[in-house]
């Protein structure tokens, strides 16, 4: 039986570290942080075969693509998935899942059959799940407050708790706080013990936030039941059989029915909150593969007398069984063959490991753990014959790897054993979606100020070979790192990797991409357009000129190959920053637009700083799947302004209760508000005041859209007499210019997804007499440029762009990039490829 380990993604801007346990029937991944999904798109692999999900603790660090992955997999494939963690995989879930859909029939996630199983957090010898190919034990690791001393337990990476320090700053004293619809004040008492939770839903003033112990759980899964209907059966670690379900593969055009199921009480209340230590703990992984049987000897079965045919199957299937052979004189006597006799001695169960520790704190808990008499004692034995430890992989915060005791723990393993290190300070961090980047870096030389090279470093802070006492089989975790456990071999890059990276290479040579003939052309007359225009004289008079607007993300639904989901930035000179939506990986893509260079004024850290109010238009997941990342990663720094509609305050105050993302009363973190102009809350004229101040605006306002959830467009007005409207996603409407998600000739697909076409976006940015019309969240199914709208620009006639990931415009410079769109769709027509779009389905979100 073949089986393999594989670093899926590392620890890098882009990503957190995921590993696959592959076999040819099924895959298990261990963590699912931002962008595992879009690091399947880049390593053309996908989620087909996924049989189990384990993540070793709760995080935006382990889970923070857990909603992403919801997104997907139910188009790629109907699936059936086991989720394994500890205290709050069911308060994640139930949240993850609420956070992108409502509770509808839909024919997608009806497929949808998901087992979450958390694990206690006392250690055990009884394995967290089996099947045919692995069978898994954990070891919960709980972090010792008296090792922490000043040290951050609660959740923060290295890179965020070490850049936070110096971010942090007086907290502002906070304007007085609207009252939030949706409010999670728990205060309401605890109904009677006796009552059944069947019957409390029932009741016209339940309330799921005063749930408690058993009561609450069985309330999560409710929660986890509506969202996916599949999930019915109880969990089981055994092996379900597949061929009794039923398996629809939905085509990627088929709506799902938008009728409402049967919603209780409760449900847009916020989940009741977990009992939790403050501290964090995680989990450590076992995971044993299949023992692999001896060979079978055929000339050792036939001098005992079993001839060929049934009973050598029976026999190789670890039974004994029985032959009549001649004694020699001619008369027959039963012998008795058992599979020692022919089969030889099998192959002990490959092991892999993964060891969560973030932090120092976690380390005693960890070594108790491999300690004689702990559960995981036996994996120190290098000559088992039970099991043969081959790989463990090595998640390490800041200052573990360099510790005494984790360097002797890593040294009492076998010396065959590889152990794969993730450590900040001892990785690179190379660019892991080099598709999009090298089509980015093709674009400079078109116009280096609007698309610029993508920051990334190819060398590590410290090297590895510099730590002392490591054991001689320790490399970093690259991506694409795989080790085959049967049959044995030594580690080695995916090919693929280097295959598909052809930016790295390019971005390091000498000299500039050489391109093909066609596209310089094309270049050279886009820049001899933009030179005709460029000493217009009424360009700087222009309102707002130096505003930066710098597309993110400009996909819909899930990422492609060219697109991350959405997330737009406005810079306002000498005011700061506004963040329109936050899909996954936003943070991601401001580290590689900003870099985290620390001797730079303007790298990712000082931006957070400036970085004044984060908009977001609606409760789907590719608009702020991100914003939890986002929030953690800029918890110390001084106040923010979130405006958001409720839906999205109760998503991150039920996430908040897993891992502090700063929303506590008192806690020096950002503030958040909710208004909206139709029904101004208490205290709503001092905070719209200061926001409006921080960033120089004369009015910031959300407009009501047409979506199939609630959601909002943004219009802020500039003291200096100019305007941004912001539409999130929304059918054409006469309010103000929105997404264009679809070509023209889907106007009824469109329609019927609340989305608008190119030419719709158009159309309404015309009825507005806008300046400029940016287009942006374009659909999965155009991965590079979507169907061509533009014309030629004409005096008094909107200027009309599209917006392409990591593209910087200055409002000014926008009838630039209107002349530069002939050249880019001719750079994407030779970049372009079947497999980008093969890869990515049409998802709808609902």
């Amino acid at each position: 039986m073949l089986w393999s380990t594989s670093v899926l993604s590392t620890l890098s801007s882009d990503t957190e570290p995921s590993v696959v346990i592959a076999f040819d029937s099924a895959k298990y991944l261990f963590n699912v942080g931002e962008n595992t999904t879009r690091s399947y798109l880049q390593s053309r692999q996908t989620w087909r075969k996924t049989k189990g999900l384990f993540l070793t603790s709760i995080s935006t660090q382990r889970t923070s693509g857990l909603p992403g992955a919801g997104i997907t997999k139910p188009v790629v494939a109907s699936w059936y998935t086991t989720l394994i963690v500890f205290l709050g995989l069911l308060m994640t879930f139930a949240d993850a899942g609420r956070s992108q859909v409502r509770v509808t029939a839909l024919s997608r996630s009806e497929n949808l059959d998901v087992t979450p199983s958390e694990v206690p957090l006392v250690p055990d010898d009884q394995p967290v799940y089996k099947d045919e190919n692995i069978t898994v034990f954990a070891l919960p690791i709980n972090p010792t407050l008296e090792e922490s001393q000043d040290e951050d337990v609660l959740g923060c990476s290295d890179d965020a708790d070490r850049h936070s320090k110096v971010l942090k700053r007086k907290r502002d004293t906070s304007p007085e706080r609207p009252v939030k619809r949706g409010s999670n004040s728990r205060t309401g008492p605890e109904p009677e013990p006796s009552v059944a939770i069947d019957e409390l839903m029932e009741r016209s003033d339940f309330d799921p936030t005063s749930l408690k112990g058993d009561r609450a759980q069985a309330w999560r899964r409710h929660i986890v039941k509506l969202m996916f209907p599949a999930t019915q059966a109880p969990q089981s670690t055994g092996n379900g059989d597949k061929n009794q379900r039923d398996t629809i593969k939905p085509s990627p055009d088929e709506h799902p029915s938008t009728g409402y199921v049967q919603q209780p009480l409760g449900l847009k209340r916020s989940l009741p909150a977990p009992d939790r230590s403050l501290l964090r703990p995680t989990l450590a992984y076992a995971i044993h593969g299949p023992r692999i049987r001896g060979k079978f000897d055929a000339q050792k079965a036939e001098a005992l007398g079993l001839k060929q045919g049934p009973l050598r199957a029976v026999l190789a299937r670890g039974q004994t069984v029985t032959v009549q052979v001649d004694d020699g004189c001619g008369n027959l006597f039963d012998r008795e063959i058992k599979p020692s006799d022919c089969i030889g001695e099998g192959t002990p169960p490959g092991i892999v490991l993964l060891l969560d520790t973030p932090t120092l704190a976690h380390i005693p808990d960890l070594l108790a753990g491999f300690a004689d008499g702990g559960p995981f004692a036996k994996y120190r034995q290098p000559e088992s014959k039970d099991h043969d430890v081959r790989v463990i992989h090595h998640l390490c915060g800041d200052g573990v790897l360099e510790d005494e005791r984790y360097r002797a723990l890593m040294n009492e393993f076998g010396p065959d054993v590889h152990h794969v290190v993730a450590s900040r300070r001892y990785l690179p961090d190379p660019v892991t979606f080099t598709s999009a980047a090298y089509s980015q870096l093709r674009l400079n030389q078109l116009d280096s100020d609007i698309f610029p090279t993508p920051k990334f470093t190819l060398g590590a802070q410290k090297s590895l070979e510099g730590v002392t006492g490591l054991p001689a089989g320790t490399l970093a975790m690259l991506a694409g790192l795989s080790v085959s456990i049967h049959p044995p071999r030594t580690p080695a890059q995916d090919e693929n990797t280097r295959k598909f990276d052809l930016f790295h290479p390019a971005v390091c040579s000498d000299s500039l991409i050489k391109l093909p003939d066609p596209i310089l052309s094309s270049f050279s007359r886009a820049r001899a357009v933009v030179q005709s225009f460029s000493g217009d004289p009424e360009a700087d008079k222009i309102p707002g000129k130096d505003v930066v607007v710098c597309t993110l993300g400009t996909g819909s639904a899930i990422p492609s190959k060219f697109r991350n989901v959405s997330a737009t930035l406005i810079h306002i000179p000498k005011h700061g920053y506004l963040l329109l939506d936050a899909g996954e990986g936003t943070w991601g893509q401001l580290v590689r637009k900003f870099g985290r260079d620390p001797s730079s004024s303007s790298n990712v850290w000082q931006m957070l700083r400036e970085l004044k109010c984060i908009f977001i238009s609606h409760i789907h997941g590719d608009h702020h799947i991100g914003l939890a990342k986002l929030l953690a990663m800029r918890q110390r720094v001084k106040p923010l302004y979130l405006v958001a509609n409720h839906t999205v305050f109760q998503y991150l105050r039920d996430y908040d209760s897993l891992e502090m993302l700063g929303l506590q009363t008192g806690s020096n973190n950002p503030d958040a508000i909710h208004w909206l102009k139709s029904s101004p809350s208490e205290g709503y004229a001092a905070i719209h005041a200061d926001l409006c101040a921080s960033l120089g605006l004369r009015s910031l306002q959300t407009v009501d859209v047409e979506h199939r959830t609630l959601c909002h467009g943004l219009i802020i007005k500039h003291t200096d007499d100019w305007s941004i409207v912001y539409s999130g996603d929304t059918v054409p409407v006469h309010r103000l210019v929105q997404a264009a998600t679809m070509a023209d000739d889907e106007a009824d697909k469109a329609r019927a997804k609340m989305h608008s076409t190119v030419g719709q976006a158009i159309d309404i940015g015309k009825q507005m007499n806008a300046y400029s019309i940016l287009l942006t969240h374009f659909s999965a199914r155009y991965p590079s440029m979507p169907q061509s709208m533009l014309t030629n620009y004409a005096p008094g006639e909107p200027i009309v762009a599209l917006a392409f990931d990591h593209a910087n415009v200055r409002i000014g410079d926008m009838r630039k990039m209107h002349a530069y769109m002939p050249a880019i769709e001719q750079n994407f027509a030779e970049l372009d490829d079947d497999d980008a779009t093969a890869q990515v389905a049409e998802v709808d979100i609902t």
